[in-house]
């Protein structure tokens, strides 16, 4: 990818009115220059500008004067502003374009380079100095005048530093120069060969993309930002220090086209551009096709505003969109609600008798909060990340079991997601596996909207910023200290999560065999596989099943190394790289399924034996 400078550098030194009278475009791109780096795609940008003027802009190729490669010499360049001066009136506007390869001198200035043109100290008169080029623009009366320039070191060409900021409206009315560069004293990309360079790039999507005739003022503002953002490289856009302007700028008018601008109605596909493109052209080639295109947007604004798992709302818009185009998919969608209503089980069942203004789920338990030692309370001293220190939980409600696929299932097929790897045995009431703790957490959010709970997570743009409201009644992942308060029975000092301190392969699903032994556990076999939640008993005294082993469950916690202060509802850190995974599974020893054993893993990683149970904050209704 070249620069545009000759040596190598260190990195780090709806028409508002009729235009006036012609636009005229002097564009000059080089790539194979003679005796200087050859560029890659200083031609294919200016002729991608040229396009668009042409055909989005009022440019007429009478009026565009094009150099490109051996004929762009310095010679030839002078003849085409020297011929401007005599072609363009006091009505016309006039855009000049240079893409190439600059120099700049501290004492002597910037500099563009031509084709034929050394790059040696006794070459600086062979190029087209920022005075001389100064001179033709002064010479030149149109009434606007836009000079772009994507070259290295450009900021030195043409900008009045001093004008850089400024304010207020600036009319078309009132004549102007304005000066856009791809950077300030600095080297510009060229771009990958065969692509755009960032400035021109960005150029273009502004141009390409406006839904009003652009003014210069917006143009370089929208590409300095686009180039920012994206490149080591910062444009500047300013008045330029040349005789003539007056306060005003030059507004790109969109050429007066029906196919143009059904084209851009097309690519808007908004309300607003149909509706637009109809009361212009409602008697055109594309009137009726205008206001068929409305009215789908309009069904789609409709669609979009029915929330997807409320079946009541999915009824009713089925009721009164008879003809929607979305009707199938509404149809559909209520089939799929109804096939989850027929396996989630039904969240309201009971009041609380401690909290006689809590329901509680059939799926769930109360969790009375208390203070408990968290921890290696058994002295056990097998990992030093189980630093036994104090801790205080709220109430809280937990599933009773782990989530099942047949109801992790519904979910992907709700959203036509992949459904995760039950390694062919047939997922059902086996506790899922294979998620990842972002699904994990998405899984929550539909669950809580789909029992008409309020969401718990709020899931950014990224996909991978998360925040939380704890006081909402939706469902969550249980933080790191109320998974092992729960396991441990609201915190007694017992080791597994079933209320036990002996591991036994009949109750608890592990590695049971002779060669995973430990002294705090008995000698069955390893399954080596998941069993059906719930199937390996007794539950521990909360009335929670497979609390240690199965599958490993996820808790809402990043990982970090505990706090030796009183901590009162402890979260985590607030950042991390991995979230901490708790219980145990089917193919681990018993030392990994004690209630105190906590391991980590980064969160967009599933895994074949990490799953996740439900929580909830107790919320009174």
């Amino acid at each position: 990818m070249a620069d545009r400078d000759l040596v190598r550098k260190d990195p780090h030194n709806s028409n508002a009115s009729t235009p006036r009278g012609k636009n005229h475009l002097l564009a000059i791109a080089i790539n194979e220059y003679q005796n200087c780096t050859k560029l890659s795609n200083a031609v294919l940008d200016v002729e991608a500008f040229i396009e668009v003027m042409t055909s989005r802009y009022n440019f007429e190729k009478d009026n565009i004067t094009f150099i490109k490669d051996t004929e762009a010499t310095k010679r030839r360049i002078d003849r085409a502003f020297d011929r401007l001066i005599d072609m363009v009136s006091d009505q016309d506007n006039l855009i000049v374009y240079f893409s190439g390869h600059g120099r700049h001198h501290e004492r002597r200035g910037g500099f563009w380079v031509p084709v034929e043109a050394g790059i040696s100290d006794e070459d600086w008169p062979d190029y087209l100095s920022n005075d001389h080029i100064k001179s033709y623009l002064a010479r030149i009366k149109s009434f606007h005048t836009f000079l772009i320039a994507d070259s290295c070191f450009s900021g030195s060409l043409f900008i009045d530093t001093s004008k850089e900021k400024f304010n207020g409206d600036r009319r078309d009315t009132e004549p102007s120069r304005w000066g856009l560069t791809s950077g300030k004293k600095e080297i510009v990309s060229d771009g990958q060969p065969g692509q755009h360079s960032p400035f021109a790039a960005a150029l273009l999507d502004v141009l390409r993309k406006a839904d009003q005739p652009p003014g210069v003022m917006r143009i370089c503002d929208l590409v300095l930002e686009k180039v920012a953002a994206n490149a080591q490289q910062t444009p500047m856009g300013s008045p330029l220090q040349v005789v003539g302007h007056q306060g005003g700028q030059m507004v790109f008018y969109f050429r007066e086209d029906e196919e143009l601008e059904w084209a851009a109605a097309l690519a808007a596909n908004t309300r607003k551009a149909y509706s637009a493109f109809y009361n212009k052209y409602s008697k055109g080639d594309y009137g009726k096709l205008a206001l068929e295109k409305l009215s789908l947007v309009e069904e789609k604004e409709i669609w979009d505003k029915v929330s997807r798992s409320r079946e009541s709302a999915l009824l009713l818009y089925i009721h009164e969109n008879p003809y929607s185009p979305y009707l199938e998919e509404a149809q559909q969608l209520v089939e799929k609600l109804q096939k989850v209503a027929s396996i989630v089980e039904s969240p309201y069942v009971k009041p609380s008798p401690v909290r006689p203004g809590l329901i509680i789920p059939e799926h769930m338990v109360l969790v009375e909060g208390g203070t408990f030692e968290m921890g290696d309370v058994l002295g056990d001293n097998k990992y030093s990340n189980e630093t036994v220190h104090t801790v205080t939980v709220s109430d809280f409600l937990l599933a009773k079991f782990q989530l099942r696929y047949e109801e992790y299932d519904v979910f992907c097929t709700f959203f036509s997601r992949k459904l995760p790897d039950d390694w062919g045995k047939g997922g059902g009431r086996r506790p899922v596996a294979n998620v990842s703790w972002y699904d994990a957490i998405q899984y929550c959010n539909w669950r809580s909207d789909l029992e008409n709970l309020d969401k718990v997570y709020v899931i950014h743009s990224d996909s991978i910023t998360i925040t939380v409201d704890w006081t909402k009644n939706g469902y969550r992942l249980p933080t790191e200290a109320e998974w092992e308060y729960a396991a441990r029975e609201k915190g007694r000092r017992v080791r597994f999560g079933n209320g036990k301190s002996i591991a036994d392969p009949h109750e608890i699903n592990f590695d049971g065999s002779k060669s995973s032994q430990k002294e705090y556990s008995v000698v069955g076999s390893n399954r080596g596989e998941t069993v059906e939640v719930g199937l390996l008993k007794p539950p521990n005294k909360l009335n929670l099943y497979d609390m240690s082993g199965n599958v490993w469950e996820w808790c809402w916690d990043w990982y970090g190394e505990y706090s030796q202060e009183v901590q009162i509802n402890p979260k985590g850190p607030d950042e991390g790289l991995f979230h901490v995974y708790r219980g145990g599974s089917w193919d681990v020893s018993a030392d990994r399924v004690r209630a105190s054993f906590r391991p980590d893993r980064r969160p967009e990683k599933d895994h074949f034996n990490v799953g996740f149970r439900l929580a909830r904050t107790a919320t009174n209704v």
